[in-house]
């Protein structure tokens, strides 16, 4: 026995633990590191694109218009044409003018399924950009009370 001590302990054993907050610690910064530098790395990006030999596009190429009126009539850039032969006129206009807007101006008296049907057609001529053309709406003229009489 040995003066000092009251129980006898064992040598020290070795540690089965591992200490993981310096791991922890590491991880945070490269993420934090990662996301400060992912959006400078994509607008770094330089490209060198072949050049080739090409007419310039046009500015912008007038939309086909396509009407339909309250009594039911099918109008194509001011042309009468019957339902049936909307995709074939469309496919052609869109060939010759390189186009691939069609502008639909309907009137709100037309039945949905009327409209329905003209843009069904629409789809077949293989123009898929249509827009549906809408009048803007009238400036509101808010009332004033006059001033007050003395």
């Amino acid at each position: 026995m040995s003066f000092g001590e009251f129980e006898q302990r064992q040598k020290h054993a070795p540690m089965g633990d591992i200490n993981v907050t310096p791991l922890v610690d590491v991880m945070l910064v490269l993420l934090v590191i990662f996301i400060i530098a992912a959006p400078l790395m994509s607008s770094a990006l330089h490209l060198e694109l072949p050049q080739a030999d090409v007419p310039p596009a046009s500015a912008t190429a007038a939309p086909i218009e396509v009407t339909l009126d309250s009594d039911g009539q099918l109008m194509v850039d001011g042309q009468a044409l019957d339902v049936n032969q909307l995709a074939a006129a469309l496919s052609l206009r869109a060939h010759a003018a390189h186009t691939t807007e069609v502008q639909l101006k309907a009137d709100q008296s037309v039945a949905y399924g009327k409209v329905a049907e003209v843009m069904a057609e629409i789809q077949k001529s293989e123009l898929r950009s249509v827009s549906l053309a809408v009048r803007p709406a009238a400036p509101k003229i808010q009332a004033i009370s006059p001033p007050p009489r003395n």
